[in-house]
């Protein structure tokens, strides 16, 4: 090994003849501490020497960084050795685009490395080999990594690694869909950040959010979070942030057709990416975004001028980016115009570019302005064509209301997967039947026991009294909550203990006979026993605590249902005991069941926060609403056992709703 490092370091002799001075005498200073030192002295000056030649390939970086590998772990310096193959795995995923070579090198070295007792160093390498496989296109594995990154966090104490582990998972999460599940790391990875006060970072949290709320329709919870990110990056003068965060907005008020505060962020976008050097990137987008602005409003002369510069751009750097923000600009400039033809021509040019990219918000609306200029064309049978296109790519996204980023085979893909576990859980709930006909009994006589107990509330109408009929319902409603409660541990007990039990055994039996099919279904059948025994009581409250559990439940129907949940809860885990916490994860429960059921809403937002007088949640949805004077639906029992959960913890509930715009839940319990 002597030998090789040697004669690298002569290679590197040669080849620095036309480096920089200052970088030569670096070098060859530390070569001589390498020659004249030994074991524990020459791996200090080796790995000082990969620092100074850091990503270089001219100075044969990656082979002097492997050597230094080789040569620590020989002597058991299993941290510089880690921290040597993390940053060897970085330069290859981001500088040389060869993550699968990463992933080789991980491979080679893991088994001796696991050893280590550097937790912060194992989490930083897991970090870039989760990269490796991110790029890779393995998801799957990227995310069991930051997963591991971030368990490594947690043990090493290292604030860091757990905001860059929580960052990087958000990311996933918001590429495949999982948006509430997105939410909450971006959101953990923020108060990491925070609390080291890496702006950087900070600034990367907020804006990922920020572009997660906006990708999902919540343009208030995006505005919150990118001026929060715009107060930072002024005071830090990130001209970069300020410009993405200007264009964002401007994108965000385009959306809800405000062309005034779109424009005036284009402007302060515009000023901020002037500001950066040799930053050619961003300007003919912000170009086009100001001339499809103005052109859509009546400002013909700006919008002519602003095409002129990015006409002139184009001409000079004819890339396809460069390309489609011509087209975009043209198209919408020429319609302004009354060039129809020019405008059909260039539109079709545009939707043809995006077809081939797959963007399917700018499919969308390249087909919405070729059926509008047909139609100011008197072409009513090609822009009827155009606007079925779009009729049908709309539909195909609006379960997450319109998202940026949710491609139309990802929607079927959903469908797809949803429907299978609809067909599983009717095999399951089949095999369930047939193997436990005298616990399904059971279950069914329990429901109807819990059926009768509700219905006895119509005795207590006929009270003519009101203040007595007022305080015997109070009573009533308080006996039905904890007769209701034993009523489901009980079967769930029974679920678990018996139904449970016997599938388990029929597992069992299945597995010892080879019945390979069998076994499968009484598996599955006894996931769904184990669900259903957990809605029934849930055990996590007591296992986890009441913010872990609700997190879940709301996880969970995040994944399982078309509606998009976005979650902030604080831990108020301590303010509760083990009643309270279930009469609240109840009444969450069912305010949220009453949107699944009635509302017909796309989103759902559950909040809650904890101030200094008070536990605050607010469960808000942008469904159907109804009229709030309706005294049916102000009277139902849903309603008033809710009610009831919230007075005996002494606190307060508002309902505010008015049809089409949704409903909210606003609690305010005493602490």
């Amino acid at each position: 090994m002597k030998i090789l490092f040697i004669a690298v370091i002569l290679l590197l002799g040669f080849q620095l003849s036309a480096q920089d001075l200052d970088l030569q005498n670096k070098i060859q200073f530390v070569n001589s501490k390498i020659h004249h030192t030994t074991k524990g002295e020459r791996l200090k000056w080796m790995d000082s020497l990969t620092r100074v030649v850091r990503f270089n390939t001219d100075l044969k970086y990656d082979s002097i960084a492997k050597q230094t590998i080789d040569f620590a772990i020989s002597l058991d310096s299993l941290t510089i050795a880690t921290n040597q193959v993390s940053e060897l795995i970085r330069f290859q995923n981001n500088y040389l685009g060869t993550p699968e070579e990463g992933l080789k090198l991980f491979n080679t070295y893991k088994d001796k490395l696991n050893k280590g007792k550097d937790f912060s160093a194992i989490g930083f390498l897991y970090i870039n080999v989760a990269d490796s496989y991110y790029y890779t296109g393995d998801i799957d594995k990227s995310f069991a990594f930051y997963e591991l990154a971030k368990s490594y966090a947690i043990k090493a104490k290292n604030d860091r690694l757990l905001g860059y582990a929580n960052l990087y998972i958000g990311y996933n999460e918001s590429d495949l869909g999982q948006f509430s599940k997105a939410s909450i790391s971006l959101k953990e990875a923020s108060k990491q950040f925070v609390k080291i006060k890496d702006t950087f970072n900070i600034l990367g949290a907020k804006i990922a959010l920020s572009v997660l709320y906006s990708k999902n329709a919540f343009y208030e919870e995006a505005k919150k979070e990118r001026d929060e990110a715009i107060v930072i990056a002024e005071k830090s003068n990130s001209n970069i942030s300020l410009r993405n965060l200007f264009f964002n907005a401007a994108e965000d008020y385009r959306r809800v057709k405000d062309p005034r505060s779109q424009i005036n962020y284009l402007k302060k976008s515009q000023i901020e990416n002037n500001k950066i050097s040799n930053e050619i990137i961003s300007k003919p987008v912000i170009l086009a975004s100001l001339v499809k602005a103005y052109a859509e409003n009546d400002s013909l002369s700006l919008a002519e001028a602003h095409f002129k510069t990015l006409e002139g751009f184009y001409l000079n750097n004819k890339t396809d980016n460069n390309r489609l923000n011509y087209l975009d600009a043209k198209k919408t400039l020429s319609f302004a115009q009354g060039n129809y033809n020019e405008a059909l021509k260039y539109g079709a040019e545009f939707l043809e570019a995006q077809q081939g990219k797959g963007n399917y918000e700018e499919i969308l609306l390249a087909e919405a302005f070729l059926g509008n200029v047909y139609k100011s064309n008197m072409d009513i049978n090609n822009a009827n064509i155009h606007f079925l296109n779009y009729y049908k790519i709309k539909d195909s996204i609006s379960s997450v209301q319109n998202v940026k980023s949710l491609a139309y085979y990802q929607t079927l893909y959903e469908t797809e997967k949803r429907d299978l576990q609809i067909n599983t859980q009717k095999a399951n709930i089949s095999l369930l039947n047939l193997q436990n006909k005298n616990k399904t009994q059971l279950l069914i006589f329990g429901f109807s026991g819990l059926i009768v107990l509700f219905g006895g509330i119509i005795i207590y109408r006929s009270f003519s009294n009101v203040k007595q009929r007022e305080q015997a319902q109070h009573k009533f409603s308080q006996e039905l909550i904890t007769t209701q409660e034993q009523e489901r541990t009980r079967i769930a007990k029974d679920l678990h203990d018996g139904v449970g039990q016997q599938i388990t055994l029929l597992k069992m039996k299945a597995q010892n006979s080879d019945q390979t099919e069998l076994s499968v279904l009484a598996h599955n059948a006894l996931e769904e026993v184990r669900s259903i025994s957990r809605d029934l009581y849930p055990v996590t409250l007591a296992k986890i605590g009441l913010k872990e559990s609700l997190e879940k439940l709301l996880l969970d129907i995040d994944e399982e249902t078309d509606l998009f949940v976005s979650v902030e809860i604080d831990d108020v885990n301590a303010h509760f005991n083990e009643i309270d916490s279930l009469n609240v994860y109840r009444f969450i429960q069912e305010a949220v069941s009453n949107v699944l059921k009635h509302a017909q809403a796309k989103t759902l937002i559950v909040n809650i926060l904890k101030q200094s007088d008070a536990i605050h949640i607010l469960i808000k949805d942008n469904g159907e609403g109804f009229d709030i004077s309706d005294k049916n639906k102000q009277n139902s029992l849903g309603l008033k056992t809710m009610q009831e959960r919230i007075n005996i913890l002494n606190g307060s509930v508002a309902l505010k709703s008015k049809k089409g715009e949704g409903t909210s839940v606003i609690v305010q319990i005493p602490v």
